[in-house]
């Protein structure tokens, strides 16, 4: 059940960041609705002595005499600009010129101008920071990095800054970078939720599950009705492997009405985990109200859960509202549900049923091996060993069934004492996967056999 579980995390990780797409989104591009920001960031046309080229006298009028087209009519001036740049001129006007692509929209032209400019003046700190920038606007965060530290090591005190580099180390799966980076843009802008939530990222990926949780109690605080925080928390505590804390945030959040089909099936799984198949049904059932839309494989294997632990009925209300609340199954997932319903039917003594659904799957799917296996069991329970060694065989011969139908077939040989050829099958499983428990049920059939 554990396998199910960090199976389903992994998913729940990216599902539930869907509701809280801040945390994966590119934040540059909430950035650059920011009108402060961006006046600042394309007004930027001045010098900044020490960290930037001079521009010679000659230089200065000619920008002088730029400074009304530069403010009222951007792409004439990029054509003036363009036409007095030379190889020999300031570094500067390159990075104007990179500055009027940008207010343009053309973010490619824009990183060409800042990188001639850092090209003519390495240290150039502002020519950096606006190509990481741009960069990251662009996607392009791989190139973003480099663009952005050297601003930082130029001295760059800003806390977007950090935040994009985090960002980036981030995308490129660089953690450790990452939350540095974080961290020092949560200590400039304690205000912005996107540089927490990356962070909360970096410490899940690093598997600081301890740190995870911290953080998410602060934004909780800070934002009790953020379902997101809720679940990206109740992550955190399955990576501590504290299951029923995990549960106690997703009920907090299916009980504000915003549970997913996700976090739901998950909060069911924890339960059967936890030996509670009437809570797991009851979130099962939530999930599948949200389902409209998405595909019930989830829901059909929660139900395959309660036939193999041993809760029928549980199995029955789960397919029965699947059949009800499921507009136009696939045959797939029909012939999957009857299946369940034939093994439950078994396992409550209704043979008939069960012999019936069984021939009905396989007359519409014949390499159904699930279906196969099934018949083989049913006829082997009734001694009729030709018929049951039939069904087995030909489950064997589909690649996806081979070793269950291998062992199916042994423990039927078994039951009749016929350990030699049994032996032999359970080798061929053993073969395909070999598995512990697998070896020592063979060293036992061995000892029986001697």
């Amino acid at each position: 059940m554990k396998t199910i579980l960090r199976l389903v995390i992994g998913l729940t990780l990216c599902g539930t960041l869907t509701h809280g797409q801040s945390a994966l989104q590119n934040p540059a591009s909430s950035m650059w609705n920011d009108a402060n920001f961006v006046k600042t960031f394309t007004a930027s046309y001045g010098v900044l002595a020490q960290y930037e080229p001079e521009i010679s006298d000659a230089e200065k009028d000619a920008l002088r005499s730029l400074l009304n087209v530069i403010k009222n009519n951007p792409r004439g001036a990029i054509s003036a600009l363009e036409q007095q740049i030379k190889p020999n001129s300031s570094a500067a006007f390159n990075f104007i010129l990179g500055n009027l692509y940008f207010q343009e929209g053309n973010l490619n032209k824009a990183a060409q101008s800042y990188r001639k400019a850092v090209r003519k003046y390495p240290n150039f700190r502002r020519a950096h920071k606006n190509l990481g920038l741009v960069l990251v606007q662009n996607g392009q965060l791989k190139a973003a990095i480099p663009a952005l530290s050297k601003a930082l090591e130029l001295g760059d005190v800003d806390g977007r800054s950090y935040g994009l580099l985090g960002y980036s180390y981030l995308t490129e799966q660089l953690y450790y970078p990452a939350e540095a980076a974080y961290r020092q843009a949560i200590l400039m802008q304690p205000q912005v939720r996107d540089w927490k939530l990356g962070l909360a990222r970096c410490l899940v990926e690093t598997e600081d599950f301890k740190g995870a949780v911290a953080l998410f109690d602060t934004l909780i605080k800070q934002e009790p009705d953020n379902a997101d925080f809720w679940l990206l928390q109740a992550n955190a505590y399955i990576g501590l492997e504290e299951t029923l804390a995990a549960a106690q945030n997703i009920e907090v959040v299916r009980r504000m009405g915003k549970g997913g089909v996700t976090s739901l099936t998950m909060l069911g799984d924890i339960y059967m985990n936890n030996q509670h198949p009437e809570l797991a049904l009851s979130a099962y059932l939530d999930a599948l109200k949200h389902s409209e839309k998405q595909s019930p494989r989830s829901l059909i294997r929660a139900a395959k859960l309660f036939t193999q632990t041993g809760s029928p009925q549980q199995a029955k209300t789960l397919i029965a509202q699947l059949r009800t609340q499921v507009a136009n199954l696939s045959q797939e997932d029909d012939l999957s549900l009857l299946t369940l319903e034939a093994k439950i039917a078994r396992a409550e003594g209704d043979d008939s049923k069960a012999y019936e659904t069984l021939n009905q799957i396989v007359e519409r799917d014949a390499l159904n091996g699930e279906a196969l296996i099934e018949l083989g069991n049913y006829y082997a329970e009734q001694d009729d060993l030709e018929r049951a060694v039939n069904r087995y065989e030909q489950a064997q011969m589909i690649a996806e069934y081979e070793r269950p139908a291998l062992i199916a077939h042994s423990q039927a040989l078994i039951r009749n004492k016929n350990y030699k050829e049994a032996i032999v099958l359970l080798r061929r499983a053993q073969g395909l996967e070999d598995e512990r428990f697998l070896a020592d049920y063979i060293e036992r059939i061995e000892r029986a056999a001697r």
